[in-house]
């Protein structure tokens, strides 16, 4: 028995994949090889990509038919009777205002107080920048 391992070579050669290639005997082509992979390569070039095929005239043509169809039927379903907007009165947006300025200014001083319970980002924000 032995017990010094021989060193194995790594070279690319004498790989087991590279020595069943050379052992395997080699294909040619056949005489019409050349004739058929021309024949599938231009038969295979008269086919349009899906998306072709989709954006091509006659489905852009029925897309805009039917469009169209559904904007005429559309149209005249809007047409609706105007409709007013009724301003606000001032009085009521000037007591809107005023409680937003309390509402922010007692935000502002609840952050005051517990400065460590709110980060930097939210800091700036309740301050305005």
């Amino acid at each position: 028995m032995n017990r010094h391992a021989q060193t194995p070579d790594h070279s690319w050669e004498n790989d087991a994949v590279w020595k069943l290639l050379d052992a395997a005997a080699p294909i040619t082509a056949g005489p019409r090889f050349v004739d058929d992979t021309l024949r599938a390569m231009r038969l295979a070039a008269d086919e349009k990509p899906w998306w072709q095929r989709l954006l091509s005239p006659a489905p852009l043509a029925g897309l805009a038919a039917a469009t169209a169809a559904l904007a005429f039927a559309i149209v005249p379903l809007t047409r609706l009777a105007p409709v007013t907007v009724v301003p606000v009165a001032t009085q009521e947006s000037s007591q809107a205002v005023a409680i937003q300025e309390i509402a922010e200014t007692e935000t502002l001083i609840a952050a005051v107080d517990h400065l460590d319970d709110f980060s930097d980002t939210e800091l700036a924000t309740l301050i305005g920048f």
